[in-house]
């Protein structure tokens, strides 16, 4: 190291100039190395240190530092007097700079607070608090180096190497480094007063409030809620600052400085201290301790019936929770309990249930005693049920299982492979298709519904449902704010379906359809006995038109009288062919004859006239009977080929007799 740098010996006294007059350069340099070392590998030590925790810092609370690890003792090392006042001079400057204490959060208690994701969700932020930062200027702490003293003792020749001939000395300035004690105690004293508190957590108590009596004769409410004042005290963050460690820290960063190779990283110390942060107050504990939900009136779905609400008493847990986290360490905060009413009043819900008819459909039925039968034991099963908003509507649940115990009858239904046959609740389809028709004018979610295997002809095309036991159902969800009343009947030779509920809609609904494919029927002959079940060219089997069709609904705004078109359903409805008799004649065969046995005649046989015999004439009896044309008891249509209606949202008409089924 040349002349003039710090070093630090190793403990022995520094030699004369004098007594090294023979000393070459380079054992000089040796010397001085040997003595630097130390020193070297002491503000390296510190050095490390202090970048150490600078890393270790960055995202977490920092742990003190130790800046005092070095105690050698720092010289000027040959130096003239005149180049000892010049150093002193500049390091006098340097230890006059601002100090800046960055005093970093270590959490010992409490949770990390959170903070909302992209996506929605909490999680810890990195950092418990921002860190403090506690600055010191000359001005403040009024350090300096003593400049009068080092000239009182490069005068009297202390630190002088040799004797007084030699113009060399060796000092320390960190001897000669002063501060204003008093004020800089006070000044950390201030920030320790400012930003450390002491730990508490949040406390809660409940008083009632005064309120008037009711005067005399007065009634109390039915509905009366306690009147309750919460006081809530805020917690209190806890952070633990030690005046006496930080101003140890302040002061040997002071020195450091003195002897550092990078005075500007010593001015930036930092410092951990301990935090501690309270739980915070649980708004929904709170409210389920102290509070009570109101009772909102309710509609009996057996009877349609509303019973009165109850008022509760509460907090707005919102503005709750944003006087929390506005609120000041330790800070109070008053709540009143106050009535909440119900959001719905039981009177306006009476005026207002059941009042409109949202949809309806009056399909009419053939007169066919069991089937009728089965139609009204479906409709008053059905009658009066309610369902909620958001609910939804099953047939079979409603209705159950068609049997007989119920006083179900048998009624054409078609089954599988297109046969038509009697079955116990046949004909209910007619009432799950009414009520689908009657929703669809509501504009009701439908959730399940299938078409009938062919098309029926008591609802516009495309707007049936079929139901069957076991296999398909038909359900509609009430999608509307309010109940809904299903009224069903069966009388004047029609079904009744109407839907009582609260008009919500702000627009209109028509429906509509479009025939897609048709497939026409064939008229096909099957091959029958001639034993009297049917004469030729009866009807066996009567035909349907195969169709594909589309339902579509137009709704208009009622305001803007803006319209628009959405399909709603695609329906597929098979053919059947026409089917008619053709009797087949049985064959007649001759019976075979044995010819009769002969005897041999004599050789010489007598000759004899045989007298001739008339056969006698009888009566043929007919093989087969003549066919008679029987009555059918209940004629079916020869040919029930529906025809394309306008497509404007028709009104069902009265259709022929035709075989129903039940699903």
């Amino acid at each position: 190291m040349e002349k003039g740098k710090f070093e630090a010996p190793k403990g022995q006294k520094s030699p004369s100039r004098q007594g090294n007059s023979r000393q070459t350069a380079g054992s000089r340099k040796s010397d001085v190395m040997s003595k630097l070392w130390p020193v070297l590998a002491a503000v390296a030590g510190v050095l490390v240190l202090v970048v150490g925790i600078l890393i270790a810092t960055k995202n977490k609370p920092k742990p003190p530092a130790e800046t005092h690890t070095t105690h050698a003792t720092m010289e000027l090392t040959g130096m003239p007097r005149a180049e000892v006042e010049r150093r002193f001079s500049e390091l006098d400057l340097t230890v006059k700079k601002t100090l800046v204490l960055t005093l970093e959060p270590e959490l010992v208690e409490g949770e990390l607070p959170k903070r909302e994701t992209p996506d929605g969700e909490a999680e810890d932020t990195q950092t418990v608090e921002e860190p403090l930062v506690l600055e010191l200027s000359d001005a403040i702490s009024s350090v300096h180096l003593d400049m009068v003293k080092l000239d009182a003792d490069l005068s009297e020749g202390r630190g002088r190497e040799g004797d007084e001939t030699v113009d060399s000395f060796v000092l320390d300035p960190r001897d000669y480094l002063v501060f204003d004690e008093e004020n800089l105690r006070a000044k950390i004293d201030e920030f320790v007063e400012e930003y450390g508190s002491e730990f508490a957590e949040a406390s809660i108590s409940v008083e009632p409030v005064e309120t008037e009596a009711p005067a005399e004769g007065e009634e109390s409410e039915e509905n009366a809620v306690p009147d309750q004042k919460l006081t809530i005290k805020n917690g209190s963050i806890g952070r633990a600052l030690d005046a006496d460690k930080i101003y140890e820290t302040v002061t040997e960063a002071y020195a450091l400085a003195l002897i550092a190779e990078d005075p500007e990283t010593v001015f930036q110390p930092h410092l951990s201290y301990e935090l501690r942060i309270p739980a915070p107050v649980d708004v929904e504990a709170l409210w389920t301790r102290y509070c009570k939900e109101p009772v909102e009136p309710e509609i009996d779905t057996s009877t349609g019936e509303v019973t009165d609400g109850k008022d509760g008493y509460g907090f707005d847990r919102e503005a709750l929770e944003a006087l929390l986290a506005a609120a000041a360490s330790g800070e109070e905060i008053e709540v009143t309990l106050s009535v909440i009413k119900p959001e719905t009043d039981a009177d306006t819900l009476r005026d207002s249930l059941f009042r409109d008819v949202l949809g309806e459909a009056h399909t009419t039925h053939t007169a066919i005693y069991n089937r009728t039968n089965n139609l009204k034991l479906a409709c008053a099963a059905i009658d009066g049920t309610i369902v909620m908003p958001g609910e939804e509507f099953s047939f079979n649940k409603v209705v159950g299982q068609r049997t007989a115990e119920k006083g179900y009858k048998e009624a054409i239904a078609y089954v599988a492979g297109g046969e038509s046959k009697p079955e116990l609740g046949g004909g209910v389809c007619q009432v799950a298709s009414s009520i689908y028709y009657a929703t669809l004018q509501a504009d009701l979610k439908t959730t399940e519904r299938a078409a009938h295997m062919y098309m029926v002809d008591y609802v516009p095309y495309g707007m049936d449902a079929t139901v069957y036991w076991g296999s398909l159902d038909y359900k509609f969800e009430n999608n509307s704010p309010y109940p809904i009343k299903i009224a069903a009947s069966v009388s004047d030779g029609k079904v009744h379906i109407i839907l009582y509920g609260t008009e919500w809609k702000d627009y209109t609904v028509t429906l509509d359809y479009k025939i897609l494919e048709k497939t026409p029927w064939e008229t096909v002959e099957r091959e029958v006995p001639n034993d009297g079940t049917y004469h030729n060219g009866e009807v066996i089997t009567t035909p349907y038109t195969g169709y594909k069709v589309e339902t579509y609904k137009t709704t208009r705004n009622n305001t803007t009288g803006a319209e628009e078109t959405t399909r709603i359903a695609s329906s597929t409805y098979k053919k059947r062919d026409k089917v008619i008799a053709k009797i087949v004649e049985e064959p007649t065969e001759p019976k075979p004859t044995e010819p009769k046995p002969t005897e041999p005649q004599p050789t010489e046989p007598k000759p004899t006239e045989p007298k001739p015999t008339e056969p006698k004439p009888t009566e043929p009896k007919p093989t087969d009977p003549e066919p008679t044309d029987p009555e059918p008891t209940d004629p079916e249509p020869t040919d029930p080929e529906p025809t394309d209606p306008e497509p404007t949202d028709p009104e069902p008409t009265d259709p022929e007799p035709s075989e129903d089924d039940e699903g």
